[in-house]
């Protein structure tokens, strides 16, 4: 019996070297893609800056996308002009204990630490209506090991962003910080305006990952669904979103009563108005499975 369990430790050793293998090897892979892809979507990206609100027309269409924003936060969307994605790693050194050789080099165990970036540029231009300060935000996710669960999530830091001015009055950086310098507790009418802040899109750019329940919702889900479908197949959602514009022209009079049924499928505009209520959206839970899978 002692035999056996030395051999299944044994064993349990090299599997764990073979998974660090694994890692390395998968790494490889990354890095030949990013190195592949960045360039072509560099190209794209200065194609993408010549359509109108080309990134609008992805993201209002987009159901899972329309999960983490309000309805406030809609309009603003049009005055993206930029979003790109840029993925990272960097080697990080461990030493194997366990590893009884001399050789400097070979106690040494790389493992990569990945993560990337989301760019988002806001533009006004002579857009008098929704009034945001033209600004460039840079975001910057990590991939870690949660260690209460083993499991690997997202972290992030702040980073500075200034809200449209028709909603300071939900920005919660802005009511906690007058509470505080007042020395006092929240108001029943400030913890409303602070919740309905902390629905907006705009308070993605506060989450950390290190706040459950107490910074905007959903963080991870809503930076991998950007960095992992969005900005990838943003071409695919543009064309979805406004059929005929992808150099086909539409057909003439002889063709229009034959399409009159796909239109309705294919050719519906987008509902944006003030009644759907995307953040409650009733499937979010179901698909925010689905993509953990």
């Amino acid at each position: 019996m002692v035999a056996n369990k030395n051999n299944v430790e044994k064993s349990f050793l090299k599997l764990q070297k073979l998974e660090i293998e694994i890692q390395k090897a998968d790494s490889q892979v990354e890095q030949f893609k990013n190195k592949i892809f960045t360039p072509i979507y560099e190209q794209r990206r200065k194609y993408l800056s010549e359509i109108p609100k080309f990134w609008y027309i992805v993201l209002a269409q987009h159901d899972d996308f329309q999960e983490y924003v309000s309805i406030d936060d809609m309009k603003y969307l049009e005055l993206i002009n930029d979003l790109y994605v840029e993925f990272w790693e960097r080697p990080r050194v461990f030493h194997d204990d366990d590893n009884d050789s001399n050789n400097d080099q070979e106690d040494k165990i790389y493992l990569p630490t990945k993560g990337f970036s989301i760019t988002f540029e806001f533009e006004s231009g002579d857009n008098k209506d929704n009034i945001i300060k033209n600004q460039k935000i840079i975001k910057s996710f990590d991939w870690v090991i949660d260690p209460t669960t083993g499991s690997r999530k997202l972290e992030s830091k702040p980073v500075k962003f200034e809200w449209p001015i028709e909603l300071l009055n939900i920005n919660p950086e802005i009511i906690k910080k007058k509470a505080k310098d007042e020395n006092r507790k929240l108001s029943v009418d400030e913890k409303k305006r602070y919740r309905q802040g902390m629905r907006s899109f705009f308070s993605f750019f506060q989450w950390t990952g290190n706040k459950p329940g107490k910074e905007y919702r959903n963080g991870e889900e809503l930076a991998s669904l950007i960095a992992e479908d969005i900005f990838p197949a943003a071409l695919d959602y543009y064309i979805l979103a406004a059929p005929g514009i992808n150099g086909k022209e539409e057909g003439g009079e002889d063709e229009e009563e034959e399409d009159d049924d796909d239109d309705e499928e294919s050719g519906e505009e987008l509902d944006l108005s003030d009644s759907e209520d995307s953040v409650e959206h009733i499937h979010q839970d179901l698909k925010r499975q689905k993509r953990e899978e």
